[in-house]
């Protein structure tokens, strides 16, 4: 991480003989949202270990930082070949890793398995996103260009009107009116009270506001095609189909179509009626597919 040193929280229960999952929450999550697999995937026989990425949950927000996919992959690859040390000395000598993530953690997941090849066997994804932001500026229509650059460094910025709209964005009725009415929870039966906590806690942190302005109108960073053309292990792709916000089959990068550039095995299970966070909104359904996969690996 460039000689940075960080402090970043993370959680880890299960047997340390069992073989490790490490699972990567996206934009604006945590650890906590994971509550319904760490259980099952412990029961299971697996160790199971969450990060928050720098900027997020209980892990430092340095407002200096230069946000990006590579640099949540490097701090990514970094826990892990740390964590493979201790547990190689142990019973688990020579266990190899399943990185699982929602959302951008489901891009970090790729970016990691296709550095990580000697430590990662499995890799799941519940939904992806096509990068850290919507913004993919090379791709844009030059008619575009100035205009977005207005808005990342000018509207978006902290002391602008960049801080308002993060005050406005975080408040309870705003996060819950997303979770419910956009279609992010397409059953929203887990949109409650914890949700919401473990969701808006953090937003109180110092540096949340200039994290949340960086990463909301930074660049997009590497394509999921980047990452998978070095892909070489087997990939479990759990989607929602009613995501509104990273759909399966539209835009530029669809997970409809991941199959085509990865060297390893891809499976893509549609889950009808599911929003952006299959993890937590129908964990059963997860559970159920991705199980059995899990199992199967060599």
């Amino acid at each position: 991480m460039s000689g940075q040193t960080y402090n970043i929280n993370y959680r880890v229960e299960g047997d340390s003989s069992k073989p490790p999952i490490i699972l990567v929450h996206g934009f604006g999550a945590n650890v906590n949202h994971f509550r319904y697999n760490f259980p099952l995937l412990v029961e299971a026989g697996y160790q199971v270990y969450a990060v928050d990425l720098l900027g997020f949950g209980g892990s430092d927000k340095p407002k200096d930082a230069e946000y990006s996919i590579e640099l949540w992959v490097n701090l990514l690859c970094d826990f892990m070949t740390d964590m493979s040390t201790s547990i190689n000395s142990g019973e688990n000598d020579g266990e190899k890793w399943i990185v699982c993530g929602n959302s951008i953690g489901g891009l970090c997941s790729l970016g990691v398995t296709s550095k990580l090849k000697d430590l990662v066997k499995g890799c799941v994804l519940f939904n992806c996103a096509q990068g850290m932001s919507a913004i993919r500026y090379e791709e844009l229509p030059w008619l575009l260009k100035p205009i977005v650059t207005f808005v990342q460094k000018v509207v978006l910025a902290p002391d602008g009107y960049g801080g308002k709209f993060f005050e406005n964005f975080k408040t309870r009725e705003n996060v819950e009116s997303i979770l419910r009415g956009q279609g992010v929870y397409g059953d929203t039966t887990n949109v409650d009270d914890e949700l919401l906590e473990i969701l808006l806690g953090p937003s109180e942190d110092d540096g949340a506001k200039e994290v949340f302005l960086k990463v909301f109108g930074g660049d997009a960073g590497p394509t999921p095609e980047e990452f998978l053309k070095d892909i070489e292990v087997p990939i479990l792709a759990l989607w929602g189909d009613s995501d509104p916000w990273v759909p399966v089959d539209r835009g530029t990068h669809q997970g409809l179509n991941f199959g085509q550039y990865t060297k390893g095995e891809y499976i893509l299970e549609i889950l009808e009626g599911v929003g952006h966070c299959p993890q937590d909104e129908v964990p059963s359904q997860i559970h159920e597919k991705m199980l059995p996969w899990l199992k199967s690996l060599p």
